[in-house]
């Protein structure tokens, strides 16, 4: 194991030549992302910042946020990603939360910075130094040649946001040996990073783990490319992937089937070039996966469950069983270094084929919530970090995702888990994504109900899905009431996440 900081000292060494991070505008070489990175850090050394010291990032998709990622691992400080699409409210809490010392902006967010800034100064908050794109930035880097590296394994690398879509965002610490763990997962498990020419494209987020422990960390200890996307449209993902010659990337499920629905993968350049696509995250089933291999029959796919907390990967379905009928709907496996078990609410585990909460253990795990030994403690019992997420495991090992702990429905009596009735929902030919909710009901507690979204081109309506989910679920899994909606009208998380409290808030259905 190293601190990414050894890790930024072997790679100018190993591959001084090689890019490591390329975006719209900018290509570095792993020699000048470690030049620009070490100059970084002495900057912030200079400017207060120490060991394990917070450092605010406000920045988007870009070379710049890889850069200044790697700069304050050099440095030994704890890069917290802030979420750019925050409100000036939320991002104030967030920077009074973490104390960050320095911000560290791009240039087209300063405004949101300012705003948030003005809020602590009302609260006589001692405010953080805010360095900016550009100038300001350029001024903070001094000297040149490698840093002394006072990072430990155990010291926080960066910070993290959950999603906040289950409850208000929580700061997850996560330490040099989680990252590294989690990087060694990914390469081993799932051959990030181990082609020849290896060119990871990024799209989600940078304030999201996929993209940056999953993506940016792997890519770069395995001396990799990564191309980053500004944002994700179907234009930019073809012009990448033929102009980068991009091999792999990740895409939550509901980009996967707008590219398969919007005919990107059938673009040449992409059938040629790309050779892995990785998902999660959402859900995935046969019909979209047998629509992927007759797209691109040269990929291989990949579906990944994990969260934040986890550091994140968990389990992993490798492309030998995507179109294997008896796993279908399964979240695979464990990863090499996580060791998962369903237990029963008392801790104990539970057998094959009974239901139980995923628990985790391993060197990936967070350190802990910032700021929250509370809600951490709630999260580690008896040495397993308790996930919130329902399961049942098979005979052969392999995990099958119920649902949330909290989005569970309880309907006459019965308990109704809603990532199943979604499941069983994506085996219609016509059903492009669904989400399921309960509703509060006098006669039954809750009263199932479901959205959905159709696939352009073909038609149903509720009677004929309710129909169809008849010859799957028992009958009082059906949801009594089903609406049609575009995928524009479904409300995300900034991570691309479906925010169900939010759809139910949207269309009257109460909390």
């Amino acid at each position: 194991m190293r601190t990414i900081g050894e890790w930024i000292k072997l790679n100018h060494r190993r591959y001084p030549t090689r890019e490591a991070i390329v975006d719209g505008v900018s290509r570095l070489t792993f020699a000048e992302l470690a030049e620009r990175a070490w100059g970084l850090g002495r900057g912030l050394r200079d400017a207060g910042v120490r060991a394990g010291d917070s450092v605010g990032v406000l920045a988007g998709n870009s070379a710049f946020n890889a850069e200044v990622f790697f700069g304050v691992a050099a440095a030994g400080g704890s890069y917290v990603a802030y979420n750019w699409r925050w409100a000036p409210a939320e991002l104030a809490t967030g920077i009074k939360e973490t104390g960050a010392k320095v911000i560290l902006v791009e240039d087209r967010l300063i405004p949101n910075v300012e705003e948030a800034l003005e809020i602590l100064g009302r609260t006589e908050q001692e405010l953080p130094r805010v360095v900016r794109q550009g100038a300001e930035i350029d001024a903070l880097r001094t000297g040149s040649g490698p840093l002394e590296d006072v990072a430990t394994l155990e010291s926080p690398l960066c910070i993290i946001y959950t999603g906040g879509s289950t409850g208000s965002p929580k700061g997850v610490i996560i330490s040099h040996r989680a990252a590294a763990a989690n990087a060694f997962n990914e390469m081993y498990d799932c051959g990030v990073g181990n082609r020849p020419e290896e060119r990871g494209l990024i799209v989600t987020p940078f304030f999201h783990s996929a993209a940056l422990l999953c993506w940016l960390v792997p890519h770069f200890i395995a001396g990799a490319t990564s191309v980053i996307a500004e944002k994700f449209n179907d234009e930019l993902i073809v012009d990448l992937v033929g102009r980068e010659r991009i091999t792999n990337t990740f895409l939550i499920p509901n980009m996967m089937r707008r590219l398969m629905e919007n005919g990107v993968f059938a673009d040449p350049g992409i059938r040629t070039h790309l050779k892995a696509v990785h998902t999660g995250a959402g859900l995935l089933r046969m019909p979209d996966k047998q629509l992927f291999t007759d797209l691109l029959p040269g990929a291989d796919l990949y579906f990944r469950y994990g969260l934040t907390e986890a550091g994140p990967m968990v389990t992993r379905l490798k492309p030998a069983d995507m179109l294997d009928p008896a796993v279908d709907g399964s979240i695979g496996t464990e990863y090499l270094l996580a060791e998962a078990q369903l237990q029963d609410p008392f801790g104990a585990p539970v057998p094959a084929g009974e239901l139980g909460e995923i628990c985790v253990r391993g060197p990936s795990l967070m350190t802990g919530y910032y700021g929250r030994p509370e809600a951490t403690a709630e999260a580690f019992r008896g040495g397993w970090l308790h996930t919130g997420d329902l399961a049942v495991q098979d005979e052969r090992g392999y995990y099958f995702f119920r649902d949330r702990l909290k989005e569970m429905i309880k309907t006459g009596g019965e308990n109704v888990y809603s990532a199943e009735i979604e499941q069983a929902l994506y085996l219609h030919p016509a059903v492009l994504e669904a989400a399921v909710v309960g509703v509060p009901d006098l006669r039954w507690d809750e009263e199932v109900r479901a959205v959905v979204v159709l696939r352009s081109g073909l038609q149903a309506d509720s009677a004929e899905i309710a129909s169809f989910l008849r010859t799957h679920l028992a009958g009082y899994k059906i949801p009594k009431k089903i609406v049609f909606l575009g995928a524009d009208q479904l409300p995300r998380s900034a991570a691309g996440k479906l925010v169900k409290s939010q759809l139910k808030t949207n269309l009257g259905w109460g909390a």
